[in-house]
């Protein structure tokens, strides 16, 4: 028993400096949807898998071997955008650390639907390779598992979305998304509760089918009112915010 306690120690601690010693292995295994996975199986792919940076707005184009790749957001946020007719920037889908965009690595051309992706902000991205994608997620269930609940939580937030759109003002709209957003990533302070980062208004506006300034008047009418206030990216829902959406059914 003493013999093997040992054994174990060294096992931990090479792991660790494996991992210490290659980001992309580091970034796997930190990443929500990757750290449950076997670690030679996370070894495997951080082999062919490579990290790049963007800058704000700057457009991520997966060309060579890099098409149809599998994008894991490690730092930052992209925005899936479309152009309309009238070279407005609609944001279809957007995507925060941790998440996982695997579209293109499921699709035969190895393309994205819409007009590509571009950084909301200066973001780390790791791409992983198509084949070496597929691989992992036809070896391991759990990685097939974790495919199809990210697209079913994606699914949903379209339903809602379409239901939004259908039976509900912009207004409303704008409640149920940051009430949401509240929900999921706010923090709790004297004032109420805080989203440290608030997407811009132009990804707003996109979530809840409206025009950019649309979304920044009625931000400016309930800062008016005192129901919220924005800090910069830094936004605070008062507690009268949560009344308003109980009474509407939103909370």
């Amino acid at each position: 028993m003493n013999a093997i306690a040992p054994l174990g120690s060294d096992i931990s601690a090479a792991k660790y400096r494996e991992m210490s010693f290659h980001p992309v292995l580091s970034a796997l295994h930190n990443s929500p949807w990757f750290a449950g996975f076997p670690h030679h199986a996370l070894a495997s792919l951080s082999l062919t898998a490579s990290l790049s940076s963007f800058g704000k707005r700057q457009r991520v184009l997966c060309e060579g071997r890099w098409l149809g790749a599998a994008i894991l957001v490690v730092k930052g946020s992209l925005r899936a955008i479309r152009r309309t007719d009238n070279a407005r920037e609609l944001t279809l889908e957007t995507f925060c650390a941790g998440n996982l965009i695997a579209d293109a690595a499921l699709t035969p051309d190895g393309s994205i639907s819409g007009h590509g992706l571009v950084a909301a902000e200066t973001s780390l991205l790791l791409f992983i390779p198509r084949a070496e994608f597929l691989s992992l997620v036809g070896s391991l269930p759990q990685a097939a598992l974790a495919l199809v609940r990210d697209m079913e939580r994606r699914l949903r937030f379209v339903k809602l979305l379409a239901a939004g759109l259908a039976t509900s003002d912009v207004e409303n709209r704008l409640y149920r998304l940051l009430y949401n957003l509240a929900r999921d990533e706010g923090e709790d302070s004297a004032d109420g509760k805080v989203i440290p980062c608030l997407p811009t208004q132009l990804d707003l506006a996109s979530r809840v089918g409206a025009r950019r300034e649309t979304v920044s008047r009625i931000v400016a009418d309930l800062a008016r009112k005192q129901v919220l206030s924005l800090d910069g990216r830094r936004l605070t829902l008062a507690p009268r915010f949560f009344e308003i959406a109980k009474c509407a059914g939103i909370a």
